[in-house]
């Protein structure tokens, strides 16, 4: 297995030998000036970070979490994971995707969300690498699906699974995005993009904006994340989000007796505007979004978070000029094989 590397061994290193997170990202990612879309725009001072690079195998910004979240399970001997989120979920196909490569079989328990070909790629690839769905009628009903869920494989394997939460957001999986900002503070210092007045992200479970929060503020940027909420704000919300960042600080400054840094929350800021119907309905600035940077950009969108985020990016960048950073969270992995063979399989279940 490759050996971990990242900024926050350097920063942290008693707390990232305790952890030994494995090596499931290819870091860093690039950061890549948006030109044509800076052009089309009127605006000279436009970047991305290409997350979506993280890995050959899935990217986005799951496999960052997934590895603290895996090396955990594994270290306590689990031979399945047990994660949730929507019928579609990302954070799920990268979890089984990821968690086979190092010996892990993924069960997901899933509430519904609209069946756009994204989800149903998503669910195709999940059938592909051997997830198992437990489906529920509502995202209300997850926290008993999820009891029950982990009360069966106990039993049915003589140990307990490892609990993964939804989009991999405890404060441990949140490491990877203070590790995260860390490496954009490196990349800012070495003159490859100049330092962000605002970062986008999209918001749904929190550990993403939260961790990338605490890392930049460690690494000394005073860029504010803007946080473009996705998901229902009973979910996402600004008391959440710090509840979730006051963790991780603690999490991070557990080994070295050092207090977290003060006015924790400061650079962060949640965007409600660009929700739309709600989690996973498409909007028409998403749509726009989603055409712009396919056009401009060759880089592709989806409906449920980056369409929402990158629309937010667009309409703050057409009332600024300074410098304003997109972190791409969608995987651009080739996924086709895995979505033919779990569409394939599909297919020879309907046969009587």
């Amino acid at each position: 297995m490759r050996q971990w590397q990242g900024a926050l061994g350097a920063r942290f290193p008693l707390l990232v030998e305790r952890l030994r997170p494995i090596r499931r990202a290819d870091l860093p990612t690039p950061v890549a000036h948006l030109e044509r879309l800076g052009r089309a725009l009127g605006h000279e001072r436009l970047y991305v970070k290409r997350d979506d690079l993280t890995s050959p195998l899935y990217g986005g910004n799951k496999p960052r979490k997934l590895e603290f979240l895996l090396a955990e399970a594994l270290r306590r001997g689990a031979r399945t994971v047990v994660t949730m989120g929507a019928l579609g979920s990302n954070h799920l196909l990268a979890t089984a995707i990821h968690g086979r490569e190092v010996g892990l079989r993924t069960v997901g328990v899933v509430f519904p969300q609209p069946l756009t070909e994204h989800v149903q790629h998503n669910l195709w690839a999940d059938r592909a690498v051997g997830a198992e769905l437990v489906r529920t009628r509502s995202k209300y009903l997850l926290p008993v699906a999820v009891a029950r869920t982990l009360l069966r494989l106990r039993l049915a394997e003589g140990r307990a699974p490892a609990l993964v939460p939804g989009g991999g957001s405890s404060a441990l999986g949140s490491l990877g995005f203070v590790n995260a900002g860390l490496e954009l503070a490196a990349q800012v210092a070495a003159g490859e993009l100049p330092e962000p007045e605002a970062i986008f992200v999209a918001l749904g479970t929190g550990g993403t904006a939260a961790g990338l929060a605490l890392g930049l503020r460690l690494g000394g940027l005073r860029s504010r994340v803007v946080a473009v909420r996705v998901i229902d704000a009973l979910l996402a919300n600004r008391p959440r989000l710090l509840h979730r960042l006051g963790e991780i600080a603690r999490l991070c400054h557990s080994r070295d007796g050092r207090p977290p840094p003060a006015r924790l929350g400061d650079n962060l800021e949640i965007e409600h505007g660009f929700i739309g119907g709600g989690y996973g309905a498409p909007t028409p600035q998403g749509e726009a979004a989603m055409r712009l940077f396919s056009g401009e950009e060759g880089l592709r969108l989806e409906p449920t978070y980056t369409a929402k985020t990158a629309a937010a990016f667009l309409a703050h960048a057409r009332r600024t000029r300074g410098p304003l950073l997109y972190w791409h969270t969608l995987s651009s992995a080739d996924l086709n094989d895995l979505v033919r063979a779990g569409r394939a399989l599909d297919e020879r279940r309907k046969i009587p």
